[in-house]
């Protein structure tokens, strides 16, 4: 049966409108966050329900697919056979488990909307730019004045967190959706003169950057900074702004350390949290030993010391002790882990083997998070879908040959899903709705991306 050009144009706009919506979904928060994506997957699902069960699959769907049911698998064992009744209500890992497999089907609807140039990617940046200048006049004002325009205000004088309230990821989100301003400018905004086009770009960039700034998300910093970096040089039309971002970017944050004491004091403790971290994880992480923590009320610089094999060395900070926790709560159970988002529990029962104090519900660290949840096999299997996504775009293609024209797409989505997944970081939950979604959302549009230039060349 024929299908009407107004149906179709009735499907395409309600599976764009959806998808568009995401990146105000993320500010909303994760009760709109799983509306969109319910109503995006019902939509592709019922729409374009044929185009699935006709999907090639590439060797990377396999992979992933190989991931997902390992988690089953994971979530099945723990559930039924190396549950503690005691701390884990009935069922619990095993409902949490088949509720995350949700983001397999998100993955395959996204890739093959967009394979099938359903997807208007023009739409979703000028909301990912509208969103992005919101959250900036949002910090900026909430900077100036104590509270943003919802009301919010911050406890911390040297964190925001503007249309976020209590959660301090606006810096995070800017990282994570900022770039594509620059994409909107540069490929959908015909701006044909130089001077007015450089303007631009440079007023965008200073805005972002003091934003995040002003946010204290310190991480989103050095990321954002580095996916400029990686994404300008994959260009040889706009390489020529690096060396004017770069000496704004030195100029930006020395204004905003000589004007801002809490600026000054936040970002100048980055470099020793850098330092204590290196130092204490030489000591303890590179060796597969048990440790013993013991508080200390009166210690000045930190509150804790660890104990291996008999010798005491500090934790300085919270971090480092959160990541030192997923780090023991993993060595419980190797192999296949806990379970998915069951850290805190296990967190809290290996406490009383390796007395480990204020188990948060996650280490903070993709990579600890995951081994502690699924175990090493579940991590191999997610670092071989990294290497394969990073050789297929970066290895195999030349990143420098991409074209604003032809491609240019393309390559924010590469950049963000490898910096996100990059293991030397702190990060939220990698099993929660937020990250999920985004880590999800990138890759699949990278993948499809991808394979669809791979078919015009």
């Amino acid at each position: 049966m024929l299908i009407s050009p107004k149906k179709i144009n009735y499907e395409t706009f309600l599976i764009n409108s959806l998808f568009s919506f995401i990146p105000i979904s993320f500010i909303a928060g994760n009760l709109v966050l799983n509306i969109n994506i319910l109503l995006f997957l019902i939509c592709a699902i019922y729409f374009r329900g044929k185009d699935v069960l006709k999907i090639n699959l590439y060797f990377i769907d396999k992979l992933i697919i190989i991931f997902f049911a390992y988690v089953l698998i994971a979530g099945l064992f723990n559930n039924f056979f190396f549950k503690d009744s005691k701390i884990f209500p009935d069922n619990i890992i095993f409902i949490k488990t088949v509720f995350y497999l949700r983001f397999l089907l998100f993955y395959f609807a996204i890739r093959i909307m967009v394979e099938k140039n359903i997807i208007n990617f023009k739409t979703f940046l000028i909301l990912c730019s509208i969103c992005s200048y919101f959250v900036c006049l949002d910090l900026i004002y909430q900077f100036n004045f104590g509270k943003d325009i919802f009301g919010y205000t911050s406890n911390d004088p040297r964190r925001l967190g503007g249309p976020f309230g209590d959660e301090m990821i606006a810096g995070t989100y800017l990282q994570r959706f900022a770039i594509f301003t620059f994409f909107l400018i540069l490929i959908f905004f015909k701006i044909k003169k130089k001077f007015y086009l450089s303007v631009l770009l440079f007023s965008t960039f200073i805005l972002f950057l003091i934003s995040i700034i002003i946010s204290g998300n310190r991480i989103p910093i050095i990321l954002f900074l580095i996916l400029m970096l990686c994404v300008f040089s994959s260009y040889a039309k706009i390489r020529k702004y690096l060396i004017p971002l770069f000496v704004s970017v030195t100029l930006i944050i020395g204004i905003l350390l000589s004007v801002n004491q809490n600026i000054k004091d936040h970002f100048g403790h980055f470099n020793n949290k850098i330092i204590e971290s290196v130092d204490f994880f030489s000591t303890i992480i590179i060796k597969d030993k048990k440790s013993k923590i013991v508080e200390l009320p009166g210690n000045v610089k930190g509150q804790y010391e660890v104990t291996v094999n008999g010798k005491l060395v500090q934790i300085p900070n919270n971090y480092i002790k959160e990541l030192n926790s997923g780090y023991q709560t993993w060595l419980k159970n190797k192999y296949i882990g806990g379970g998915i988002k069951s850290f805190h529990k296990n967190c809290q029962r290996s406490g009383k083997s390796f007395n480990i104090l204020n188990c948060s519900s996650h280490p903070h660290n993709y990579y600890l998070e995951i081994l502690s949840e699924i175990g090493i096999v579940g991590l191999i299997l997610l670092i071989i879908i990294i290497l394969k996504i990073f050789v297929d775009n970066l290895i195999k293609r030349n990143m420098f040959s991409y074209s604003l024209e032809k491609n240019g797409i393309i390559v924010p989505f590469i950049f963000l899903f490898l910096l996100e997944m990059f293991p030397v970081r702190t990060t939220g939950s990698f099993f929660t709705t937020g990250n999920a979604t985004y880590i999800f959302l990138v890759m699949a549009i990278t993948i499809a991306l991808s394979r669809s230039n791979d078919k015009k060349t």
